[in-house]
């Protein structure tokens, strides 16, 4: 989060999480950013929040998760354990993957 905040090509707008006491979300907050406490099912009351997801949950949670970013039509980053999806090392496989930096 505190990286992504840093950037100047990306626009951070929520954190979501499942823990209501987390100091990830307590954080966002005060960055202000939108704090969501009841994860994927937050994003699905708010789609509008973000185009992009960075998903650093566990590998069980990404796997449900995945289909539903997908039918948002939302892109995400997996930063979790699953191995969903394609390995991506931009400098090596970008155009393989089809991955359009210039949204970012």
């Amino acid at each position: 989060m505190l990286k992504l905040l840093r950037s100047d090509k990306l626009e951070l707008t929520a954190m979501i999480g499942i823990d209501r006491n987390s100091k990830g979300l307590a954080l966002a907050k005060e960055y202000g950013l939108k704090p969501i406490y009841n994860g994927i099912d937050g994003l699905l009351e708010a789609p509008e929040l973000t185009e992009i997801v960075y998903e650093a949950a566990s590998a069980k949670a990404h796997a449900y998760n995945a289909p539903i970013l997908r039918d948002l039509g939302k892109k995400a980053i997996d930063l979790t354990p699953a191995a969903v999806g394609p390995y991506l090392v931009p400098s090596v496989n970008l155009q393989e993957e089809e991955i359009a930096l210039h949204h970012l």
